[in-house]
């Protein structure tokens, strides 16, 4: 049996008064691409930074790679990657000293880490910009670059929040076809957070439907189209939300 990358229980944040993720439960096993998705204030970014420490839950417990995301923080840090949605980046550094100074941050220096620089570089077509500065960059590239410094630890689970935003057809179809790569040849465990419903029904296997912080549907992505009798994700996606506001008028 395939262990578990990552196991969430009754996982519930709170901001005062509003709920923004309600006892959500669910499992993500080791070298899936697992489709997170759900519309703009879903959920699905406050549940990300709950598992990385960045936000601590108001109730439930989860494990990443085996680890308490309360008490293990550091350790699942080194041991993951992340792109957060709308990724900033400082406008003054050059995509080679961004990238540097995100190595130095994991403590990580010297030529085997230069090496992995530029194998990076050239695998987002960032090499002939390595030194230009970020300031200039366009969304699809700043989102290269964001998608670089993900990878720099070469981490054994990474979270992705809206990756292809800002992408052109060409860009996003590299992107989603590198990421299927990364869990196929790599064993790297994905999280792909998003709300554009062709990506996942694009790479995704298993899936998850977040709506106003709760989960709606978790499981494959096949068995759950068949389940509410729809053929496209859009549709499985409109059935369960509309199904949702049903029960809660």
């Amino acid at each position: 049996m395939t262990e578990a990358a990552i196991q969430l229980e009754n996982l519930s944040k709170n901001f005062g008064q509003f709920k923004a993720v309600e006892n959500v439960s669910l499992q993500i096993k080791s070298g899936d691409v697992f489709g997170f998705m759900g519309h703009n204030g879903a959920g699905k970014t406050t549940t990300l930074h709950m598992l990385l420490g960045l936000l601590k839950p108001s109730s439930g417990q989860a494990r990443v790679l085996g680890l308490d995301i309360v008490k293990d923080t550091l350790k699942i840090r080194r041991l993951c990657g992340f792109l957060p949605a709308n990724y900033n980046l400082p406008k003054d550094m050059t995509p080679h000293s961004f990238l540097t100074y995100i190595a130095a941050m994991f403590g990580e220096g010297g030529p085997s880490i230069e090496g992995r620089i530029a194998e990076l570089l050239e695998r987002f077509g960032l090499s002939a910009v390595a030194d230009k500065k970020l300031g200039g960059f366009s969304t699809g590239m700043s989102q290269k670059v964001g998608l670089a410094q993900a990878l720099l630890n070469q981490p054994r689970l990474l979270f992705l929040d809206e990756p292809t935003a800002g992408l052109d057809p060409l860009g996003r179809h590299d992107l989603l076809k590198y990421i299927q790569s990364l869990a196929q040849d790599q064993g790297v465990t994905v999280l792909f957070s998003t709300h554009i419903l062709s990506d996942i029904e694009s790479i995704c296997q298993h899936v998850a439907i977040l709506h106003q912080g709760r989960l709606l549907a978790n499981g494959p992505l096949q068995a759950l189209k068949a389940a509410h009798k729809s053929e496209k994700m859009d549709d499985l996606y409109l059935t369960l939300v509309k199904g949702s506001k049903d029960e809660n008028p």
